[in-house]
């Protein structure tokens, strides 16, 4: 397996590094600690990566979230996990609408990091349960929604195919107009086929569609 690390503290790109070769002793692992490490990094190597996990704060970065969205539209299949020493109910559903695969505090112990490295490399959508608690009491999140993130919901989920269709569009981040043109449809046609999207996965909008598409096992790249 092969692993991105960027992250600019020493301590925990050593304690990361040290984490994944205990779990995956073959596993390459390639470290940086700026935004422009990262960009070389994932042109070098992002192919062949399993796993970016990337800090959000880095020198480089122009705000909280412009790298990961430079990074996903570089390489919309690399699955990242944020890895991050600020947590704000905002910046972590920003986090996953722009197309990371999960969302850990630094905070987080060992033994649940690994759960959520195990996690993302399977195909979930990784939140820590306080987060999703604390997100869905700040109305981020409904009860539908924060099941399925937590893997509750065993629910098999059926759209048509030009439903699935909308939601890869969706995933990609595209707004209504750009949709209709896209797949030659009317406004009114996209938005019936968002309702019922977002019907199926019990969700509010985008961001919940997308999180509960993901661990329904739609292969999407959120």
């Amino acid at each position: 397996m092969q692993f991105l690390i960027i992250d600019d503290h020493t301590l925990i790109v050593q304690a990361m590094s040290l984490l994944l070769k205990t779990k995956f002793p073959e596993a390459v692992i390639h470290t940086g600690s700026t935004a422009d490490d990262a960009r070389a990094l994932v042109e070098q190597y992002g192919a062949e990566t399993d796993l970016l996990i990337l800090d959000l704060n880095i020198p480089g970065v122009t705000s909280a979230t412009s790298l990961l969205q430079e990074l996903v539209q570089t390489d919309e299949t690399m699955k990242i996990l944020v890895l991050s020493g600020i947590v704000d109910q905002h910046n972590i559903m920003r986090v996953l609408q722009l197309g990371a695969a999960g969302f850990v505090p630094k905070s987080l112990d060992p033994e649940m990091l690994t759960n959520a490295i195990d996690f993302v490399l399977k195909g979930g959508v990784f939140i820590p349960t306080k987060l999703l608690s604390e997100s869905q009491k700040a109305g981020l999140l409904t009860e539908a929604a924060v099941e399925i993130a937590q893997g509750s919901s065993n629910s098999e989920i059926r759209l048509t195919q030009r439903q699935t269709d909308v939601l890869m569009t969706l995933a990609r981040g595209l707004p209504i107009k750009r949709i209709c043109r896209e797949l030659g449809l009317s406004e009114g046609t996209v938005k019936t086929h968002v309702a019922a999207i977002y019907r199926a996965f019990g969700a509010t909008n985008r961001t919940e569609a997308l999180i509960a598409a993901r661990r329904a096992g739609f292969d999407i790249s959120l």
